[in-house]
C-alpha cells in the first residue's frame, strides 16, 4: 500500500507541477482560455435598465438608423431613443393616442408623421426643440388613422378605420385625393420604393396594391379567411402579409408575387395573432423574415430565392 501511495503522489506531482505551458493547439483549450472573460460564462447579466420614455402601451416603432428608434403609444408621445445607451434624446407630446409613425428623410430633413387615434396626422421635425409647434396638422379622417407612408418629398398617404385612403400635400396640409372602399378598415400600409406602389392590409381580409400617383387600386389579391394585420415588401416584386387567428386557425404568413395576384404561398407555425413582421439581413447574402405573435413567440423564417419559406 505504501508503494501505491507513493505512485499516486508521483502522478499528482507530474500533473500539477510539471505540466507543459506550451499550447497544444487544441481548439477547446483556445476557447476555454477566453471563456473566463466571456459575458456568457455561466453568468446571467441583467439587461440595461433606463427610465421609460412612455408611461403606457407602445403601439409602433420605427428604426431610423442603427441605434436610433422612434416609438409611439397610447400616452400620445413620440420618443426618440438611443438603443445603445438607453438615452432618450427627445420627446414630442400630442393630444391623442398615436397608432403609427412614418419616418421621412429627404435632403437631410429628418421628420416624422404621427397618425392619431382621433383621426389627425401631425408632422414634426426631428431637429426641432422641446415645445416647438408641429410643422403641420392634417385633418380629414373621421376615425383613427392606422396607416401612414411617405410616397415622395412632397406627399404622403394615410389609411384609416373610416375605410378611406388619402393622399396629402405636405406643405399645404390639404388632402389631394381621397378614395373610400366599403369595409376597408385599414390595418397597415407600406411602400415599395422600387415600383412606387403602396401595399395596404385591411380588416375586410383583403390585401390591396395602390398607385399613389392617381390613388387607384391596381391589384387586389384574393380575399383571405382572416383579418390581415401587417404587410412588408421584400425586393421589387415580393410582398409578405400576416393574419390574425387562434389555435393554429389562421395565424399564417402569406408570400405574394405582385406580378401574379393568383400566386401565393402560406407559411404556418404560430398559434395566435401574427401582429407584425420584418425582413432582416443577418449576413451579406442571408435574408430572413421575422414574425411576432400573440402566442409570445418570435419566429425566424428562411427565405428561398424561388419564393418558398
Amino acid at each position: 500500500m505504501e508503494k501505491v501511495g507513493k505512485f499516486i503522489h508521483y502522478v499528482q506531482h507530474k500533473i500539477t507541477g510539471n505540466y507543459s505551458p506550451i499550447s497544444t493547439l487544441d481548439p477547446n483549450e483556445y476557447v476555454a482560455d477566453r471563456m473566463r472573460t466571456s459575458r456568457s460564462n455561466g453568468r446571467i447579466h441583467k439587461p440595461m435598465e433606463v427610465p421609460a420614455g412612455h408611461n403606457d402601451t407602445i403601439n409602433h416603432m420605427s428604426v431610423i438608423r442603427s441605434g436610433m428608434v422612434l416609438s409611439c403609444g397610447k400616452d400620445g408621445r413620440v420618443v426618440l431613443t438611443n438603443t445603445d445607451s438607453g438615452e432618450i434624446h427627445q420627446t414630442w407630446q400630442t393630444s391623442s393616442e398615436i397608432n403609427k409613425i412614418g419616418f421621412r428623410n429627404f435632403t437631410a430633413n429628418h421628420s416624422f408623421i404621427a397618425a392619431g387615434r382621433n383621426g389627425t396626422l401631425t408632422h414634426w421635425m426631428l431637429a426641432g426643440k422641446v415645445g416647438d409647434l408641429p410643422n403641420g396638422v392634417y385633418e380629414g379622417h373621421t376615425f383613427g388613422v392606422t396607416g401612414v407612408v411617405t410616397v415622395n418629398e412632397r406627399q404622403f398617404m394615410s389609411g384609416s378605420r373610416d375605410c378611406s385612403v388619402r393622399l396629402w400635400d405636405l406643405e399645404t396640409t390639404q388632402c389631394v385625393l381621397n378614395q373610400t372602399i366599403n369595409r376597408n378598415l385599414v390595418t397597415h400600409m407600406t411602400l415599395n420604393a422600387c415600383n412606387n406602389l403602396v401595399a395596404q392590409t385591411s380588416e375586410d381580409k383583403s390585401v390591396r396594391i395602390w398607385d399613389p400617383r392617381c390613388l387607384a387600386v391596381v391589384t387586389e389579391f384574393p380575399r383571405k379567411r382572416h383579418i390581415q394585420m401587417y404587410c412588408e415588401f421584400e425586393g421589387e416584386h415580393r410582398l409578405f402579409t400576416c393574419s390574425n387567428g387562434f389555435n393554429h386557425d389562421g395565424c399564417e404568413i402569406t408570400s405574394y408575387d405582385i406580378r401574379n395576384p393568383r400566386q401565393y404561398k402560406e407559411s404556418r407555425g404560430h398559434e395566435g395573432n401574427v401582429t407584425s413582421l420584418a425582413v432582416v439581413q443577418l449576413e451579406n447574402t442571408k435574408r430572413f423574415l421575422v414574425s411576432v405573435s400573440a402566442d409570445k413567440q418570435i419566429r425566424l423564417w428562411k427565405m428561398q430565392e424561388d419564393g418558398e419559406n
